[in-house]
């Protein structure tokens, strides 16, 4: 009775702690905010996504994983480019026009600085970087998501944060406080005649 008793716990139990433990583990995956757009037609649009991973560097290729039964998919598979945008801390505005709040009417592009891609994919650049795609492949996997596998035909950082990258310009006057002189940074040249004395001697 008591082993019969214990078995239906321990089994109901099991599963929870597996699935608790597996998703621990999936959440160390690294992952970003970023936000997904295109347009065909005179629609478009955009939607947040977190799942994007570089799948190749020559060339080079982003895997983007993205909620079926969205209204940008069609937009993304009749276009064959999206345009994708690194949100990071500094773009709350992006994340509250695009989210699933927002009045479906409005057009959240209007109020954004946007770049026209290659293939015509609007790209917000208002983020940390922004990387324009051609879609080469089309995943519909069996799960709740669809997988988009695209060429990266231009990237480009923020311009503050291309700045930050830059190597700083050398300083051609030097500040006045860490001037040493010649005897402080070599000491053993004030041992050394100097040169007015020699002069003199020569006279």
């Amino acid at each position: 009775m008591v082993g019969s008793d214990s078995s239906p716990e321990v089994s109901g139990r099991t599963p929870d702690c597996a699935t608790q433990s597996r998703d621990a583990a999936l959440v160390r995956i690294p992952h970003a905010e970023f936000l997904l757009t295109a347009k065909y037609g005179d629609a478009q649009g955009g939607v947040l996504v977190q799942r994007v991973q570089i799948c190749g560097t020559t060339p080079p290729m982003l895997l983007i994983a993205m909620e079926k039964g969205h209204a940008l998919s069609p937009l993304i598979r009749d276009s064959r480019t999206f345009g994708l945008s690194l949100l990071g801390a500094r773009s709350r505005l992006l994340a509250r026009l695009f989210s699933d709040d927002r009045n479906q009417h409005d057009d959240p592009f209007v109020a954004l600085p946007t770049k026209i891609g290659a293939l015509g994919a609007p790209i917000v650049t208002r983020a940390e970087a922004w990387y324009d795609c051609e879609v080469i492949r089309h995943f519909d996997v069996e799960s709740n998501y669809e997988v988009y596998v695209g060429l990266v035909r231009d990237a480009a950082l923020e311009k503050t944060e291309t700045l930050l990258l830059q190597p700083r310009a050398s300083v051609t006057r030097a500040d006045p406080h860490s001037r040493k002189s010649e005897t402080a940074r070599l000491p053993h040249i004030a041992h050394l005649p100097s040169a007015k004395s020699k002069s003199r001697g020569r006279r």
